[in-house]
């Protein structure tokens, strides 16, 4: 009864945020869904003249734009307003609320609000996945797993943004490497085939955003190993790890304000 009341005051008070800034909200959303039909649009001008660029089908390259988009917003529903106070709240001290409060403090931070324009901006994005899915013929089993890797990306946002906002403990002028992220993940909503193969290696292996974008894609039209799905485990679990120990470590270098 205690979670249930707490998710229910989290939705009340994003309610309440959301028609309290519901102008904002609304331009939000609208530049969202501009920003993707841009997308669309230079995904149709690439094919326009050609039927594959680098094994890709226009169709193919629709699902990469729209899987991205999908797993970004299900990560800006749940995290993005903790992640955009979170920088704030170390560098003015103001962490001290969050961390004596009976819960989890790592959780409690960022995860208290909910973003509603990306809620909107989520099921666009999930609608037209599934109408560029459909065209392919994909059966059910590739409609679970890219379900799966849809959450599993979602998460490797989560948790690279978190580890690149946590450094914030220790050097105070990184504040940009938050925005870094999202600038990543535009990059990387392209075919890997395109970039030079050492650019492909350390954006999969090193800093996996190109694990985050193509290969879930990738797997469901059987272009890649099974493997790349062990490594995806391997590679959320090694980062969750590596975010709980900034977060433990960083909390004890934390000067507080008051």
């Amino acid at each position: 009864m205690r979670k249930k009341h707490i998710l229910l005051s989290i939705w009340r008070q994003s309610i309440e945020q959301f028609l309290i800034y519901r102008t904002t909200s609304v331009i939000t959303f609208a530049l969202a869904l501009i920003f993707l039909l841009i997308q669309l649009y230079v995904g149709n001008f690439y094919f326009e003249d050609i039927n594959s660029v680098a094994g890709w089908t226009k169709n193919q390259y629709f699902i990469l734009i729209t899987f991205t988009n999908s797993a970004t917003y299900l990560y800006n529903i749940f995290f993005i307003v903790g992640h955009e106070n979170f920088s704030e709240a170390i560098l003015q001290g103001d962490l001290d609320y969050s961390l004596i409060r009976p819960v989890s403090s790592y959780w409690y931070l960022v995860g208290t609000n909910i973003d509603i324009p990306s809620i909107f901006n989520f099921f666009l994005s999930v609608i037209l996945l599934a109408k560029y899915l459909r065209i392919e013929l994909v059966g059910i089993n590739q409609v679970v797993l890219i379900s799966v890797e849809l959450i599993m990306s979602s998460i490797t946002i989560f948790l690279i943004n978190q580890i690149c906002i946590s450094v914030t403990f220790w050097i105070n002028g990184l504040t940009a490497l938050y925005g870094a992220v999202e600038d990543m993940i535009s990059f990387a909503t392209h075919p890997r085939q395109i970039f030079p193969k050492l650019v492909q290696y350390i954006f999969t292996f090193l800093i996996p955003i190109l694990l985050v974008t193509n290969i879930p894609v990738e797997l469901v039209f059987g272009r890649v190993s099974w493997t790349y799905l062990l490594y995806f485990w391997i590679i959320i679990t090694i980062l969750y790890v590596i975010s709980i120990l900034m977060w433990k470590y960083g909390t004890k270098k934390y000067s507080s304000a008051n």
